[in-house]
């Protein structure tokens, strides 16, 4: 294969070539969707490299979502890739193709052309020196006292000088970890987190801890053990509909890991993500421990995938710290995205979207709940996903094969797992993913023919 030649031509052997490489093929066709990858050590022998190196590619690729390992079978391109939108599938009617659970996404409110056409005629109509001359690493003041104040209905007190301006939530990820951690450290996280996160992880070269959850949450006790037993050098939890468990943490829970951040000392980083469509009462971690914790966000979650815009809050006087992470990576956000943001705040629109969300989110779970097998899944009305333990014999890996052949792409629960536990008998639905109801309820009617029946049967009917 001429991609594989390549790797073996190029001066450099690490293990980001071999992911730049390989990811570069599946963009352009050069490898297939199905198709299968050399063996690890194949390759390791091709290119003359250590077969770590290549498995510590194969790992990113996967957590990326480009790649499926199956024990036994071998590592094969991923059906429907999910690692940017470059690679989503656009389903406009059922025959379009696949219809798509996988990738996290929520549906674009259908009053977004209005909003957008009056935000962005407002926009022209301005000085271009405004909005092309860039700005300030954290982003413009105007725009961090709207987001601020907008901040401040999520119970998120900070001032402007605490807000770093990102190109979405993935952006400002990255910018925490690498301003909290260094090289090789360690982090604890949900035993089960955000395929995303755990990309951004191995890109930086930080380890993961997976630390044990429960109907709740993670679990304190848990936490706890791990600080006495390893270096955990920082927290990273999501307490608002948690992907994928898709829990939200009571607000005794999250005093109770605050008061274990500050016995052993780690900073707290809170991904507030999926938690903005909620009518969430209980405090963020953010306004429990603000000297200590970075929160972060994105309002593409609400206007949708295509507005790239979140925002990292940082404690008092740690503003700086911040936007050194933006800085390494993207110099500031992006001045226009910034601004349709921020225009659709005061505009009124982001609240009417936030609204349509969680009327749309909640219209999906309904619709979920009308199916014997499928009502049995941890589900909260305002949440674009779910997560469903799978009745025996079923294991996720054949469920999520058995689906792909029905027609419907689910995103394999391996890339889940933050460490090297087990994996669960679990799915995770998107429902927000598919663009109408319509494909949803088709969605629904194939898994659910699939939990009524057993790995054997479904693949005999397929």
């Amino acid at each position: 294969m001429a991609q594989f030649e390549m790797l073996q031509s190029g001066h450099r052997s690490g293990y980001r070539q071999i992911v730049d490489v390989i990811a570069t093929a599946i963009e352009s066709g050069g490898l297939k969707r199905g198709e299968q990858l050399p063996t690890q050590r194949e390759l390791a022998h091709r290119m003359k490299a250590a077969v770590a190196t290549v498995g510590r590619a194969y790992a990113e690729l996967e957590a990326r979502g480009l790649i499926n390992s199956h024990v036994g079978r071998g590592t094969f391109v991923a059906v429907s890739p999910f690692a940017d939108d470059r690679y989503q599938p656009i389903q406009i009617n059922a025959e379009a193709g696949p219809i798509d659970m996988a990738a996290y996404r929520v549906s674009v409110p259908p009053f977004g052309t209005e909003a957008m056409r009056s935000v962005l005629e407002a926009l022209a109509a301005q000085d271009p020196a405004m909005i092309l001359a860039g700005g300030p690493t954290a982003g413009t003041l105007r725009h961090r006292t709207v987001l601020a104040k907008w901040l401040k209905r999520q119970g998120v007190e900070a001032s402007p000088d605490q807000v770093t301006i990102t190109n979405g939530g993935q952006h400002a990820n990255m910018a925490a970890l690498a301003t909290l951690t260094h090289h090789g450290d360690l982090i604890a996280t949900e035993e089960l987190t955000d395929p995303r996160m755990k990309a951004v992880a191995s890109y930086l070269d930080r380890r993961l801890l997976g630390i044990s959850c429960d109907d709740q949450g993670m679990i304190p006790s848990a936490l706890e053990k791990s600080c006495r037993e390893h270096r955990v050098s920082a927290l990273y939890c999501a307490p608002r509909l948690q992907n994928p468990f898709n829990v939200t943490l009571p607000t005794e829970r999250r005093a109770a890991l605050v008061e274990i951040a500050r016995r052993f000392d780690i900073p707290i980083i809170e991904n507030d993500i999926y938690g903005t469509i909620l009518n969430d009462p209980a405090p963020p971690i953010f306004a429990l421990a603000p000297e200590r914790t970075y929160y972060l966000t994105s309002l593409g979650r609400i206007a949708g995938p295509g507005l790239k815009v979140g925002c990292l809050v940082s404690p008092p006087d740690q503003g700086s710290r911040a936007q050194a992470g933006v800085g390494m990576s993207t110099g500031t956000a992006t001045v226009m995205c910034a601004e349709v943001a921020v225009a659709l705040i005061e505009a009124g629109h982001m609240d009417r979207m936030t609204e349509w969300q969680r009327q749309e989110n909640r219209r999906r779970a309904d619709l979920m709940a009308t199916f014997r097998h499928l009502s049995t899944a941890r589900i909260h009305p305002a949440s674009p996903h779910a997560w469903i333990s799978l009745p025996s014999p079923w294991r996720a890996e054949d469920f999520v094969d058995a689906a792909r052949r029905r027609g419907v792409v689910i995103a394999p629960t391996h890339g889940f797992v933050a460490d090297r536990r087990s994996i669960p008998h679990a799915v995770r639905l998107c429902l927000g993913a598919p663009a109408t109801l319509d494909l949803v309820d088709a969605a629904f009617r194939q898994l659910e023919r699939l939990l009524s029946s057993t790995p054997r049967s479904s693949v005999e009917a397929a």
